[in-house]
């Protein structure tokens, strides 16, 4: 003898004694015999389905379990008409908070917070009284009755909406950055550290977006995308600018993504690089925010300058890899066809091509380009006189960091995505430290010829 209870809209079956029922058939009207077959209840722990269809259903599959015939759905409904109204209100059982993270970057901001409240079967309850509170006041303000936040000064407030005897959370966390004058050498830093930059005094501007490390849990790992590391870059990218402080006594500006590119992939546009994290999200915010403040830094005092992406690659080939935004076909022209107008404009260093003397073939893979100068000093490059294209094999030509950084769409900062080969660059302290000694010569004398810049020069001088 088994019993169960079936809401159906407003109305619940119970109990039903299945050996009570009598069905005639499928085209016959179904004839229920049963004592108490329907009696009106008020039940707090089963939920209440919306529809009668969704009842029925339940009812259904039941009779089909214990060997009945169907009475269908037009039977359900029938029963629903019996009439057994519970008389009480369903009971909160969850109350979902939207957003659920809220991250502001000053005071004042405000933020609409709405509540789902849904019962212990995951229906909704239309129109739930709902309160609001904030953890801290100081931080977050916010009505408690319209859950409309406001921003009030730095830290993290948890955000609480009750509905009783149910509550849900919510976090407001308001980031505040400090206003500082850069000093050349010095590293600042965004939220929790993930983004550093390490501000300057050259004409060039250096990012490292794929040799984090950090691997916070407030950032979800990203599901799709490339999420290796590019192992050893941050490290040589400090060493670049250590290289390039000791032969010229000034600093390049360099930024560093520390995050593991798992969280956080730098070299991407926002939604394939955070994924919707809000915390990710703000990271690639702060990280290309620092690229843009060296960049205007560079600007205002040289008018023009160098943004080099470095990267690196796992390529059977181990060779430097340099892109422009010219693709391995664009490369493979000839020098006449190569120096048209159209893969000018197209390529990160439009600006200075438009600008130089040497014209753009021989910045690109001339003997004064960056490849020549390095292939010079024993580091095979491409493009290069040595590899004026890459020959069929795997080549990088430049990311999203070079298109928006670099100029191809104008402005006086021209950019290449420099990609390092592992054996002999990036392999270890003393290969790191003789290729930034290279590329440190490298870029005297590429800012010198292309840019009129002497950085060898005392700082007064430049």
């Amino acid at each position: 003898m088994a019993s169960f209870r079936v809401g159906i809209d407003n109305y619940c079956l119970n109990p039903l004694r299945l050996d009570a029922i009598a069905v005639l058939g499928r085209r016959r009207r179904s004839v229920l015999r049963s004592r108490s077959f329907i009696t009106r209840r008020v039940s707090r722990r089963a939920p209440v389905c919306t529809t009668v269809e969704k009842r029925g259903r339940a009812f259904l599959h039941l009779c089909r379990q214990r060997g009945f015939v169907s009475i269908g759905l037009a039977g359900i409904a029938v029963l629903a008409s019996f009439g057994c109204d519970d008389g009480g209100p369903r009971v909160p059982a969850r109350v979902i908070v939207s957003p659920d993270v809220v991250l502001v970057g000053s005071v004042g901001v405000t933020e609409q917070f709405e509540a789902h409240v849904v019962d212990a079967g995951g229906a909704l309850i239309p129109g739930a009284a709902v309160s609001w509170s904030s953890s801290d006041e100081s931080v977050a303000d916010i009505d408690p009755v319209s859950g409309h936040a406001t921003a009030v000064g730095a830290g993290v407030a948890t955000i609480t909406a009750t509905a009783e005897p149910a509550s849900g959370r919510a976090t407001f966390e308001v980031f505040l950055a400090e206003e500082t004058d850069y000093v050349p050498g010095q590293s600042y830093y965004g939220r929790r550290q993930y983004i550093e930059y390490i501000a300057g005094d050259l004409p060039i501007v250096l990012s490292a977006p794929h040799g984090g490390y950090e691997l916070p849990e407030e950032i979800a790992d990203r599901t799709w995308g490339v999420v290796l590391q590019d192992r050893r870059t941050q490290e040589l990218a400090r060493t670049i600018g250590a290289a390039i402080y000791e032969r010229t006594g000034g600093y390049p500006h360099i930024i560093i993504c520390r995050l593991h590119r798992s969280k956080l992939d730098a070299n991407r546009e926002i939604d394939e690089a955070a994924q919707g994290n809000v915390y990710g999200e703000w990271a690639w915010s702060e990280y290309h925010d620092f690229i843009e403040t060296a960049k205007a830094a560079v600007v205002e005092r040289y008018g023009r300058g160098l943004y080099l992406d470095l990267h690196g690659h796992g390529h059977e080939f181990q060779r430097l890899e340099l892109g422009y935004l010219l693709s391995a076909s664009d490369l493979e022209l000839s020098d006449a066809e190569l120096g048209q107008p159209a893969y000018v404009n197209k390529s990160s260093i439009r600006t200075l091509a438009q600008e130089a003397d040497s014209g753009f073939v021989a910045l690109v893979r001339g003997s004064l380009s960056l490849g020549g100068l390095l292939g010079a000093r024993g580091y095979p490059s491409v493009p290069s006189p040595a590899y004026p294209d890459p020959g069929g094999y795997p080549y990088y030509t430049g990311g999203y960091n070079t298109a928006r950084h670099g100029s191809r769409e104008g402005g006086p900062i021209s950019g290449v995505q420099v990609e390092a080969n592992w054996e002999g660059v990036r392999d270890s302290l003393g290969n790191r430290e003789a290729f930034a000694a290279a590329l440190a010569e490298a870029l005297e004398v590429y800012l010198s010829e292309h840019f009129g810049i002497d950085i060898a020069l005392p700082l007064a001088n430049r």
